[in-house]
């Protein structure tokens, strides 16, 4: 079985903040993680310690990149349409994975069903620096589906 490593500056977030199926990247990021947490349920005793996974899953993405400005159509996402996103509290699909997609390669989300709304916005602008974006993205209904490319 071939196997190799899968490069971060590749693996990307892309949003499609009109839920058309249409997904631009978001741009510019510097990290993006996907999160995933279940609550526990301590069911510990005298008779020993027992632990159990409880109802609650939850899932967060979160991504912080540089601010971009963009003339003419918009071919990325950057901090000014998540900020958009945000204040209307708007819930759309979301995807990470690499940018090309190869056999062997695993993606998260990509569906319809896939949605997310952005939880916190944050921008900073520190003096003889780039301003950077952060966002947390609250998964709607967790987990995110996953696919692994197979061709």
């Amino acid at each position: 079985m071939a196997e190799s490593k899968v490069s971060a500056r590749s693996y990307l977030l892309f949003a499609d903040e009109s839920n058309t199926g249409t997904y631009k990247v978001v741009a510019c990021l510097t990290s993006n993680a996907i999160t995933s947490s279940n609550n526990v349920i301590d069911a510990s005793s005298k008779c020993g310690d027992d632990y159990e996974p409880g109802p609650n899953f939850k899932q967060t993405i979160k991504a912080e990149g540089f601010a971009i400005d963009q003339t003419g159509a918009e071919s990325k996402d950057s901090y000014d349409m998540l900020y958009s996103l945000h204040v209307a509290k708007t819930k759309f699909a979301i995807k990470m994975g690499p940018s090309s997609p190869s056999a062997g390669n695993v993606t998260y989300g990509g569906t319809a069903t896939d949605l997310v709304f952005i939880s916190n916005w944050d921008l900073t602008a520190p003096d003889k620096e780039d301003v950077k974006f952060t966002a947390t993205f609250e998964v709607v209904n967790p987990p995110l589906s996953q696919a692994r490319v197979t061709s």
